[in-house]
C-alpha cells in the first residue's frame, strides 16, 4: 500500500526539481549567451499561440486527475488509487508549466530578448507557484505538511 507520507515527501520533491529548473535554465542561457537577432513576428506569435494553449489544457487534465483523487482520498485517506491520481495530476501540471518555459529557453537561442522570452519564464513559474502539490486539502487532520525549507 502507498505511503501518504512518502508520497507527500516524493512530491515535494519533485515540485522542487520542476522549480529549480526555471534558475538553471537561465543559467544555461547565461553561460551559452546566444546572440539576439530578430526574430519573426509570426514564431513568436506561434510559441505565444502554444504557451496559451497549454495552460487550460493543462488546468483540465490537472482538475480531472485531482478530481478522481479527491474522491479517492475522501473515502479513504491512503488509498493507493487516489495518491497515485494525485501523483499524476501534479506531474503532468508540472510538466505543462516547465513547457511554457522551454519555449521561452527555444526563443532564446533563436534570438529573442530576454522582453519577449522573459514572458514564457514568468508564466512557467508563475502556472510551479499556483498548481503547487497541495494533498492536505483533501484529508483528514493526519495531512502532512510540506516539508521544511533548506
Amino acid at each position: 500500500m502507498a505511503s501518504r507520507e512518502k508520497t507527500i515527501a516524493a512530491m515535494w520533491t519533485i515540485y522542487a526539481s520542476f522549480v529549480s529548473t526555471f534558475f538553471l535554465f537561465i543559467l544555461m542561457i547565461e553561460i551559452a549567451k546566444p546572440a539576439e537577432k530578430p526574430i519573426s513576428p509570426m514564431i513568436i506569435g506561434a510559441f505565444a499561440f502554444a504557451a496559451i494553449s497549454y495552460v487550460p489544457i493543462g488546468a483540465i487534465l490537472r482538475r480531472k486527475f485531482l478530481n478522481g483523487a479527491e474522491e479517492s482520498l475522501r473515502k479513504e485517506p491512503h488509498d493507493a488509487k487516489g495518491l497515485q491520481l494525485w501523483r499524476t495530476g501534479n506531474i503532468f501540471s508540472f510538466a505543462v508549466a516547465e513547457s511554457v518555459m522551454l519555449l521561452g529557453v527555444a526563443q532564446k537561442f533563436l534570438g529573442a530578448r530576454w522582453t519577449i522570452s522573459g514572458i514564457f519564464f514568468a508564466l512557467g513559474l508563475l502556472l510551479l507557484i499556483v498548481w503547487m502539490p497541495r494533498l492536505e486539502m483533501y484529508s483528514s487532520t493526519n495531512a502532512s505538511a510540506p516539508p521544511p525549507a533548506g
